[in-house]
C-alpha cells in the first residue's frame, strides 16, 4: 500500500495506509534543541494522520527520547505524569524537558492491542488489562484520589470509620489483582459498570449485582488477608457505605496497584487521606523513598535475616527492604510496630502489595514500642518495670523471651515537641521510661561525671523529659542480636550538640559506629528539623575493646542534595523529584536507560561507602556489601 500510495498516488492505498498507523516515528540530530516545536510543527501533525483512536508518536534525538500518544483525539505524552493538565495539556505543560526512559517503549503486540483493550467488556479484564501508575504526580492520580476524598466528605466518612472502608475496599482490590495474576484464566472482579452506577435505592438490580460480587470478592480475600479484613466496618446496606464503594471502584478500576508497586502510590494515599483522618493527632510524618531505598542499601538486609521497624508508620522501611532483596526476604521475618491502628492497617496494605501479607505488624495504642516487644514465638510482650530498670529487659518471671532482630531500620519520632515527659501524677511514665538505660543517665548527669575526676557535683539537675529519639535509639540496641545492625533516623542535634554527649557515647560504648549521615534541612513533609542518619552494629564486648584499640574508622558523608523537594499541591505535602541538569545546554541530564537523572547524593555516597567497606574488618565486609 506505502509502495502503491507514493507511486501511483493510488488514494485506497493512502485511507488503508491511515486505517493502520500505529506508530510514527521521528529521528533528529539536533541534541536536543528544539524538543518543542518539533512536536508542535512535526510529530503532532504526523498523529493527526492516524485514522486509529490510538497511535504512538516517538521522537528520539541524540540519545534522549520522548513518547506521545494521540488518544481519542488528544495528542499527549505517553506517560500521564507528564501531563500536568490531563487531557487537557498543551504544550508547554507535557514536561518537554524531561525524557522518557527506553524500557517504556511499549511492545509490538500492545500497540495492535490497545484499541481491544480500552473496549473491553469490564467483566472479561486480567490485570494486564489495566494501566500502570507510572508516577504518582500525574494529575490523574492526584484527581482520583480528590474525587473518592470529596465522596466521603458528602457523605460524612472523613473519620476513622471511613478511612478503616477505604482501606478493606483496597485490599480487595490488591486480592484480586494478585488472584489474576496467579490465574489469568479467573477474570477481576473489583470493576463497576454504567448500569451498576445508576441506580434509585439499594433494591435496585443492578447495584445489587455490584454489592453482590464485592461480598463474594470479600469473602474469598478474608482468609487471606485476615488483619485488614477481619472486623468488616462496610456495611452493604449502609448507602453512604455504598456510595464510597462505588466511588473508589470507578476511580481506581483501570489503573493496576501490583503492576505499579515500586512507585510511592501508598505515602500520596496516607498523606491524601490522612490529613482528614486526624493524622496530627499522633505526629506523624512519612520518610520520603529516596531515603528510605538509601537507607535500605546501605543496611543491606538480607535472605534469612529477621528484620524490624518499631516504629512503622506505612512500613516504607520493609516494603522497600523486600523490594531491593528481589523478594528473597521471608515476609514472616519481617516485623513492624506502630501505636496508631489506622497506620497500621495502611503499613499491611503496603506489605501485602509487595509481599504475601505475612509480616507481623502490630499495633500497641499507649506507649507503642516503647513498652510493647515481639517475644520469640512472634507474640508481643510487655517489659516489667519493676524487673526490667535501666536496659536490663532479658530479666523475666515467664517462659517469654525477648526477640532479637538481624536489622532495626526506624525513623523514630525525634526532637524537642516530641520528647517524651513522665507527668508527675503518672507513676506508669515513669516506671516505663525507667526501664531505658539513656534515661537513668540523663537523670543522673552529675554522678561519676569524667570532668570532676570520677566526684559526685555537689548539685545535679534531674531530667524532666527526653527527646524520644535517644530512647528509640536504645531500643534499636536492645532488641538487636549480637552482630545485628541497624540504621536510624535521628535529629542531628544528638549527634552532635553537648546536651546529647551522654547519648554519643553510650552508643560508643555498646555499638561500633559504622557510619553517620547528615542530611539536608526540610528532607520531610512534617518538619525542618537537621537530620543525621546513624549506621551501625552489635559486637561482642570483647570484639568492640579491639576494635577501639584499633581506633576503628566510621565513614562520614554530608549529603546536600536528595532529589526532591517537598511541595504543597491542594494541601497535600508531596515530594516533588529535582534534576541534574547541564548547565552547558540546560538540559535535564539522562542515564544510559533513557531515564532523566535526580539531582542527589544518594547514589555516588552509596558507591563510596562499598568502597570504604571493603579496607575495614572482614565482619563489617559480610555485613554491608556481601550479596543479598
Amino acid at each position: 500500500h506505502y509502495k502503491n500510495y507514493h507511486q501511483n498516488g493510488d488514494i485506497d492505498s493512502l485511507e488503508w495506509l491511515r486505517e493502520h498507523l500505529i506508530v510514527v516515528i521521528e529521528f533528529k540530530k539536533e541534541d536536543k534543541k528544539n524538543i518543542p516545536e518539533v512536536w508542535d510543527k512535526q510529530l503532532k501533525a504526523y498523529l493527526r494522520e492516524s485514522d486509529r483512536k490510538f497511535c504512538l508518536g516517538i521522537l528520539y534525538d541524540t540519545g534522549r527520547l520522548y513518547l506521545f500518544k494521540k488518544q481519542n483525539n488528544k495528542l499527549l505524552r505517553f506517560s500521564d505524569e507528564y501531563n500536568t493538565k490531563g487531557e487537557d495539556s498543551k504544550t508547554k505543560e507535557l514536561c518537554l524537558h524531561l525524557t522518557d526512559p527506553y524500557l517504556n517503549i511499549p511492545s509490538f503486540q500492545y500497540l495492535l492491542d490497545i484499541e481491544n483493550l480500552k473496549e473491553k467488556d469490564l467483566s472479561s479484564r486480567t490485570i494486564f488489562d489495566l494501566d500502570i501508575i507510572s508516577g504518582v504526580h500525574s494529575t490523574q492520580i492526584n484527581d482520583v484520589m480528590s474525587n473518592i476524598l470529596r465522596t466521603m466528605d458528602k457523605v460524612g466518612l472523613t473519620n476513622q470509620r471511613g478511612f478503616e472502608i477505604l482501606i478493606q475496599i483496597l485490599s480487595l482490590k490488591i486480592f484480586d489483582e494478585k488472584r489474576n495474576e496467579k490465574n489469568n484464566n479467573r477474570y477481576l472482579d473489583f470493576y463497576i459498570t454504567p448500569s451498576e452506577k445508576k441506580y434509585e435505592s439499594l433494591a435496585d438490580e443492578n447495584v445489587q449485582k455490584l454489592i453482590e460480587r464485592i461480598n463474594q470478592l470479600r469473602g474469598d480475600a478474608s482468609g487471606a488477608y485476615t488483619r485488614i479484613l477481619k472486623n468488616n466496618v462496610f456495611n452493604s446496606k449502609n448507602e453512604n457505605h455504598v456510595k464510597v464503594l462505588i466511588e473508589v471502584i470507578s476511580q481506581f478500576q483501570n489503573y493496576s496497584f501490583v503492576r505499579s508497586h515500586k512507585t510511592d502510590l501508598y505515602q500520596l494515599v496516607f498523606y491524601k487521606f490522612a490529613t482528614p483522618f486526624s493524622k496530627e493527632n499522633n505526629a506523624q510524618f512519612v520518610t520520603p523513598l529516596p531515603l528510605i531505598d538509601f537507607l535500605v542499601k546501605v543496611v543491606n538486609p538480607r535472605n534469612g535475616e529477621t528484620v524490624i521497624d518499631p516504629t512503622v508508620g506505612i512500613a516504607d522501611f520493609l516494603s522497600v527492604s523486600y523490594v531491593n532483596s528481589n523478594s528473597k526476604l521471608d515476609d514472616g521475618n519481617i516485623f513492624g510496630m506502630d501505636i496508631d491502628e489506622q497506620m497500621v492497617m495502611l503499613a499491611t496494605l503496603n506489605m501485602l502489595l509487595n509481599g504475601d501479607g505475612n509480616a507481623k505488624i502490630e499495633a500497641k495504642s499507649g506507649y507503642g514500642s516503647l513498652l510493647s516487644k515481639f517475644d520469640n514465638e512472634g507474640g508481643i510482650l510487655e517489659l516489667i518495670p519493676s524487673m526490667n530498670k535501666n536496659g536490663n529487659w532479658d530479666n523475666r518471671p515467664d517462659e517469654k523471651k525477648l526477640k532479637k532482630f538481624d536489622v532495626v531500620l526506624t525513623n523514630p519520632p525525634f526532637g524537642e515537641d516530641r520528647a517524651f515527659t513522665p507527668k508527675k501524677d503518672n507513676d506508669t511514665d515513669k516506671a516505663v521510661i525507667e526501664c531505658y538505660e539513656l534515661w537513668n543517665l540523663y537523670s543522673n548527669k552529675g554522678d561519676n561525671n569524667s570532668d570532676t575526676g570520677g566526684k559526685k557535683k555537689s548539685s545535679k539537675k534531674q531530667a524532666t523529659k527526653i527527646d524520644l529519639g535517644v530512647i528509640f535509639l536504645e531500643n534499636a540496641y536492645r532488641i538487636l542480636k549480637e552482630g545485628g545492625r541497624m540504621g536510624i533516623v535521628l535529629s542531628n542535634s544528638i549527634a552532635s550538640i553537648d546536651s546529647h554527649k551522654i547519648a554519643r557515647q553510650w552508643l560508643m560504648d555498646k555499638m561500633r559506629i559504622v557510619a553517620i549521615f547528615d542530611l539536608p534541612a526540610n528532607v520531610f513533609a512534617e518538619t525542618g528539623v537537621n537530620t543525621s542518619i546513624i549506621v551501625a552494629y552489635k559486637p561482642t564486648a570483647d570484639e568492640l575493646d579491639k576494635l577501639k584499640e584499633q581506633n576503628y574508622q566510621v565513614f562520614a558523608k554530608d549529603i546536600q542534595k536528595v532529589g526532591y523537594e517537598v511541595k504543597t499541591n491542594k494541601r497535600v505535602k508531596q515530594f516533588v523529584p529535582t534534576y541534574k541538569i547541564d548547565y552547558k545546554t540546560f538540559e535535564v541530564q539522562i542515564d544510559n536507560g533513557g531515564n532523566p537523572m535526580l539531582d542527589e547524593d544518594f547514589t555516588q555516597t552509596i558507591t563510596d561507602f562499598k568502597q570504604w567497606c571493603v579496607s575495614q574488618e572482614q565482619v563489617l565486609q559480610d555485613m554491608f556489601i556481601k550479596e543479598k
